[in-house]
This record gives structure tokens, sequence and C-alpha cells, in this order.
């Protein structure tokens, strides 16, 4: 049986069953995956020398790593997503798309406030990342496609973990951003997030990354207001200039937040 491909307007193509029907509603307004992003994402990484180097944390299906290769075929790009059905989505998509998987340095791991382990439920755009809280295992219901949730619950309460329901355990390695850093060994041009609400826990976890500028850039969807003005006081702290700061988009679920150092990325 022969599966059908959704092609978005910027000619990447996914497959149809990797997409949720919240995302296929979405992409009838515009047919790109993020339509508040989109046009910043492809501005910055058009500015990125050749040998540039764009860090994709939350790769997930392969949307953005895909984007930013198509863009600058000789930039590095490095995917780091620790669900391993959405890395089989990730490949998938990348030999859809004529690339190869030698084009990506894939990263089977989570990024957070440690290095270690972590457990996982996986059921897609909802996988639940379990978490001991008060020695009890916790779970957060994270619905990422209802965007009034994801702002008003994860926002207030300053939820950092996500998703409940059924799915298949697993577990992965867990890295710091100084740990990322130093996995992907050279200076990055642009980090793009996408963590469901780990948004804090990742830029604490990297203060030497910060203090150096060992990022150049981040792209980060912020989910929730409160985490949203936490993110932008720490990158303020460290030298970083807002070059974009969006909470509350019209078209995608996610805050958008565009910080640089020492460059700056969007046209005035």
């Amino acid at each position: 049986m022969t599966r059908k491909i959704h092609q978005f307007d910027n000619s990447i193509r996914v497959y149809d069953d990797h997409l949720m029907p919240a995302q296929r509603l979405r992409y009838k307004i515009r047919n790109v995956h993020e339509a508040d992003e989109e046009d910043l994402f492809i501005q910055i990484i058009s500015s990125l020398p050749e040998n540039g180097c764009f860090v994709n944390i939350g790769a997930a299906i392969g949307y953005y790593a895909i984007l930013a290769k198509k863009l600058s075929p000789q930039l590095c790009v490095h995917a780091v997503e620790p669900l391993q059905s959405f890395r089989a989505c990730l490949n998938e998509n990348i030999l859809l798309n004529r690339l190869s998987e030698k084009d990506f340095i894939i990263h089977p791991c989570a990024v957070g406030a440690t290095d270690g382990r972590v457990s996982f439920l996986e059921k897609g755009y909802e996988s639940q990342l379990l978490v001991k809280r008060d020695n009890e295992s916790v779970f957060h219901r994270f619905a990422t496609n209802i965007k009034s949730h994801v702002k008003t619950v994860l926002g207030s309460l300053g939820v950092k973990r996500f998703a409940a329901g059924s799915g298949r355990k697993s577990e992965t390695d867990s890295v710091t951003l100084e740990t990322l850093y130093k996995q992907v060994g050279q200076q990055v041009d642009v980090m793009s997030m996408d963590v469901q609400g780990l948004e804090l826990d990742i830029l604490s976890s990297g203060e030497g990354v910060l203090e150096r500028a060992d990022v150049k850039t981040f792209i980060i969807g912020t989910h929730g207001k409160a985490i949203h003005q936490k993110c932008i006081n720490i990158l303020k702290s460290k030298g970083y200039t807002i070059e974009f700061d969006e909470e509350d988009t019209r078209h995608q679920p996610d805050g958008i937040i565009v910080a640089s150092k020492g460059v700056l990325r969007l046209a005035s």
C-alpha cells in the first residue's frame, strides 16, 4: 500500500501518517509547519556561512533539520531527538527529501538540567516524560495541539513534563547544554529548541555556553508566559540581544524568541 505524502509549499515532504489532525488543519491556513516561525527561520539560516553549524533540539520528524539542509546544503546539521519513534520518522523523511542520513548528525538523547538517564512513554506528539517527585511517578498532561492548554496550564504552573496516556516505555541518555555543546564540538551558529516546557532547564544547564557565546543565536519555542519571560531574562543576563519576542503567536501553539550574541541575524 502506497503511503500518503504531505508536501509543504517550500517543497519539504513528510509522510502524512507522521502528522496530527490538528497539524493538517493548520496547514490548510498556510501550508508550512509553523507559519509564525517559518519566515524568521529562513532568514536566519540563509544568513549563515556555508560551513556553519545548526543544532535542532527536539527535532521530532525532522522538518526544521531538513529545511535547514535544503536552504544551505553545506551546513553542518545536528538533530537532537530522544524518542526512537520520532527518530524513525526523521530518517524516513530525510530519505523522502532525497537527502542522506550522512547529511545529518543525529543525537539520540534528551537535553535537560543534568546528565543522566530519563524514561519516556512514547506516544508521538503526546509522549510522556516520566519523572520522580516526592518518591512517586508523576505525569503532567500536555496536549500539544491545544494552544490554550499549553499557554494556561504549563505557563501558570511552570510545568516542565508533558502528556499522559498509553505508550511504549523507553529510556535514553539526558545531557546538559554544556555536554551537548562538547558533543557537537564546534561553534554553534544557530540552535533551535522545541522542548515542550524544558526551555529553562536547558538554558540553566549551559551557563558557560551562554557566557562564552558558544551558541551565537537561539530560536526558542516557548510554552507559557512565565517560561517565555524567564527565558528572556536568562538570555539578557548573559549578554544576548533579543531580536524577536512574540509570546502569543497567531498560527502555532508556541511563543517565539530569537536571541543573538555578537551578531544580528534579523533585518531591522
